[in-house]
């Protein structure tokens, strides 16, 4: 007979949560995406999702705090989409950001690796065949 596939009783940001909810790996992710685009808070949150699907869980209460500190510490900039009235918030990295964001992706690629080396562990340990 052969075995059912089961739905995960949990979404991938809930089991794990240490090491990708850093703090981190989500600011550094914003200087990326505005530095290949600048956008406003919605868009980047689309942008996170379609990158990360749910290992980083994103929501509005995290991120828009996020980007009122990045812009506060000069790393990105912010303008009205239409400077006439009240719209989206447009952000942009600065030449400040930029340094920001090599400096931490100097030191995260080992990181990564080993989140990603320790997923392709745990899947071999699950799934190998016997």
């Amino acid at each position: 007979m052969a075995e059912k596939t089961v739905a995960a009783p949990y979404r991938v940001d809930e089991v794990v949560r240490g090491p990708i909810k850093s703090r981190t790996v989500f600011p550094a992710l914003i200087l990326h995406l505005v530095k290949k685009q600048p956008d406003h808070g919605y868009g980047l949150m689309q942008r996170i999702e379609e990158v990360c699907g749910d290992l980083v869980a994103v929501n509005t209460n995290k991120i828009y705090p996020l980007l009122r500190r990045l812009e506060e510490r000069g790393f990105v900039t912010a303008s009205w989409e239409h400077p006439t009235k009240r719209s989206r918030r447009v952000y942009a990295i600065t030449a400040q950001g930029e340094e920001r964001l090599a400096r931490i992706k100097s030191t995260m690629l080992p990181y990564l690796d080993s989140i990603a080396g320790a997923l392709e562990r745990l899947k071999s340990e699950l799934y190998e065949s016997f």
